[in-house]
């Protein structure tokens, strides 16, 4: 379960535009306050997404016999092949410059809760961790502390910044530009190889399991 799903949310996390959103508000007046809005937008998200997720995927597959449930083989295939084709759509995309920063000055709070819920819909690696969840069927608190430490490490370009933000304001500044920097160097390259992997991954094992079914 957590050897496919923690991996997976670790490439999730990669995530240039969330870190840029939060290196742009740690530099601004309210820099806390701000930045504890828009990670409240996508904690809602993620976990809001997580939890539904991975409880309907279950609910899904459940068969009679508890020893013997599973996702059913056709999610492995839908989820590879969206993996597949966000890799292949990541690498060709052309590069997005950031927002200007008159537009992200005039975001209210709740623009800022809204901005963190539309930046943390789902992508497809968190899928494919909440998927790896849903496959294990394991007993429901493990099940929701698992969705709970895949949607920590799914935000932790957020998360980090905020907390360090609070003990070392200049320092963390400094880190997140060159963090930053180096993401918009090979960020899209680490993505694409990552999303590539588990969605070829998938596809081989729900073709597998259609097969053999």
């Amino acid at each position: 379960m957590l050897s496919e799903a923690v991996p997976a949310a670790f490439g999730a996390a990669l995530y240039p535009p969330a870190l840029l959103f939060v290196a742009f508000l740690l530099v601004n007046p309210q820099p806390w306050k701000r930045a504890l809005i828009f990670l409240a937008g996508a904690v809602i998200a993620t976990l809001g997404v997580g939890f539904a997720v991975v409880f309907i995927l279950q609910g899904t597959g459940v068969e009679r016999d508890p020893h013997h449930r599973t996702v059913p083989a056709w999610v492995d295939l839908a989820i590879g092949v969206l993996l597949v084709g966000a890799a292949i759509y990541v690498w060709f995309r052309p590069p997005r410059g950031p927002k200007a920063a008159t537009e992200r000055k005039e975001l209210d709070l709740l623009g800022l809760l809204a901005v963190g819920l539309v930046m943390y819909s789902p992508s497809p690696l968190y899928l494919a961790a909440l998927h790896a969840i849903a496959k294990a069927h394991a007993a429901v608190l493990v099940t929701i502390l698992s969705v709970l430490l895949v949607a920590a490490i799914y935000m932790l370009v957020v998360e980090i910044p905020v907390v360090a933000h609070a003990i070392w304001p200049e320092t963390t500044i400094r880190a997140v530009t060159a963090v930053n920097a180096w993401l918009g160097r090979h960020g899209r390259t680490i993505v694409v190889l990552a999303a590539g992997a588990f969605g070829v991954y998938l596809i081989v094992a729900g073709t597998v399991h259609l097969v053999t079914a």
